[in-house]
C-alpha cells in the first residue's frame, strides 16, 4: 500500500489544479477591499474574490513537500519555516490561548500558492483537530485581505461563522473561520501588514 500517500497528493492535486483554472480567468491585481456593513452580505464575505493559498494537513511536511515538489514538476525544494506565534499577536484556539505551533511550507504556483502544514507539540490547534478527525487532506482555502481585525472577523461571527484560530506574526495575521459544515472547507483571512 506504498501508493496511497501519491495517489492522495495526485487527487489533492489534480483538485487544487482544477480549481486554479476556473480561478486563472479573474484578475489577480486588485488588492482586497475592506469589508463594510453597507455591503454585506449582498456583495459576499470575501469582497477581492481572490485566493492566496490552498492549506493541506501533513502529518510528515518533509515527505509531502517531496511528493508535492515532484507532482508539481519544482527544480528547487522549498524551505520548511516554523510558525511559532508572535507575542504581540498571540495565537488563541477556540477561543482560549494557545501556543500551538506548525512546520509550513510554501510553494509558488502561477495561481493561489500550496501551503504544506505539520502541526508539532501537543498544544491544541485548528490543524491537529483536522488531522485527528479527518486525516491528511485539505484543511482550507486562503483569501488575502485587509482591516481583519477591525471588520473581517467580526462580520464572519455575525453570519454565523465563528473564529476556530487566530494569531499572527510580526508583520501579518490570520484567522481560520469555522466554515467547514456550511462550504466544506475551512476559510482561512490573511493579513501581511506590508503588503501594498
Amino acid at each position: 500500500m506504498k501508493d496511497i500517500p501519491v495517489l492522495r497528493f495526485a487527487t489533492i492535486g489534480a483538485a487544487i489544479l482544477c480549481s486554479m483554472i476556473n480561478l486563472s480567468a479573474q484578475s489577480t491585481t486588485q488588492e482586497p477591499a475592506l469589508a463594510a456593513v453597507s455591503n454585506y452580505p449582498e456583495h459576499g464575505m470575501v469582497p477581492g474574490k481572490r485566493m492566496f493559498h490552498i492549506g493541506i494537513v501533513v502529518r510528515d511536511i518533509e515527505k509531502a513537500r517531496d511528493h508535492w515538489g515532484n507532482f508539481l514538476g519544482l527544480e528547487k525544494s522549498p524551505e520548511i519555516v516554523m510558525a511559532t506565534g508572535d507575542s504581540k499577536n498571540p495565537t488563541v484556539y477556540r477561543g482560549h490561548p494557545s501556543t500551538a505551533q506548525a512546520k509550513l511550507v510554501f510553494m509558488n504556483l502561477d495561481n493561489p500558492q500550496v501551503e504544506l502544514i505539520e502541526p508539532i507539540g501537543d498544544e491544541p490547534s485548528s490543524w491537529q483537530e483536522f488531522l485527528d478527525s479527518n486525516g491528511e487532506g485539505v484543511h482550507h482555502i486562503a483569501f488575502a485581505v485587509k482591516g481583519m481585525g477591525e471588520a473581517y472577523l467580526e462580520k464572519y461571527a455575525e453570519a454565523g461563522y465563528a473564529a476556530a484560530q487566530h494569531g499572527g506574526w510580526a508583520t501579518g495575521e490570520y484567522g481560520y473561520v469555522d466554515t467547514l459544515a456550511a462550504l466544506g472547507v475551512t476559510v482561512e483571512l490573511i493579513e501581511s501588514y506590508n503588503r501594498q
